[in-house]
């Protein structure tokens, strides 16, 4: 069983998303996550790999994977996205408010087409928190709607190319289930 996606079945976590249907051709409610998440990858559905992980983990453990997916895809960052990223992992350290609302502001200024505005929302639409103006009444965010972020966050790391997906197809994987096991890549934290 993954520590982090700590399900007997996948039954729960495949209603969570719509999977495509060549996933769907594969899948079997009744097999467990790492059995599911294997089917998904080898089938090549990486959308359904990444909203597995997304809609499976934490909030938390979820934005750790999608900090460590960026971080091996994009080789260089700008100064934005190394504020956000180290940001981001602060959060995933202590989840604190003030980071949570900062990278909500933050993603106001981000292009929606990126990665790192999804990235931001990820952490702003955990659940812990009001999406609404800090003056205003509090408006929770629907349940999963941190994983729809997520999903951006890492599906828009492609860089067009056969072979960036194929690369960021493994990456996400690899790293999902590390992260699904109990790990923390590249943010030095003790496990809960």
């Amino acid at each position: 069983m993954l520590r982090k996606i700590p399900f007997d079945t996948s039954a729960d976590l495949l209603a969570r998303f719509s999977a495509s249907e060549e996933a769907t051709a594969v899948l079997d409610a009744t097999d467990p996550p790492e059995v599911t998440l294997s089917k998904l990858k080898e089938s090549g559905t990486f959308v359904d790999v990444v909203n597995f992980f997304a809609f499976g983990m934490p909030p938390r453990e979820g934005v750790c994977w999608a900090v460590a997916v960026y971080r091996e895809m994009r080789a260089e960052l700008d100064l934005t996205e190394k504020s956000v990223l180290a940001l981001a992992e602060r959060w995933v350290k202590d989840p604190q408010e003030g980071v949570r609302v900062r990278l909500m502001n933050m993603a106001e200024d981000i292009d929606n087409e990126t990665p790192l505005h999804w990235l931001c929302s990820a952490v702003a639409w955990n659940g812990s928190g009001s999406m609404g103006p800090p003056d205003g009444p509090v408006v929770l965010p629907p349940k999963g709607l941190h994983a729809s972020a997520l999903l951006g966050a890492v599906s828009l790391l492609m860089d067009g190319t056969e072979e960036g997906l194929v690369a960021l197809e493994d990456v996400a994987y690899r790293i999902g289930m590390e992260v699904a096991q109990g790990g923390w890549p590249t943010i030095k934290i003790e496990a809960h």
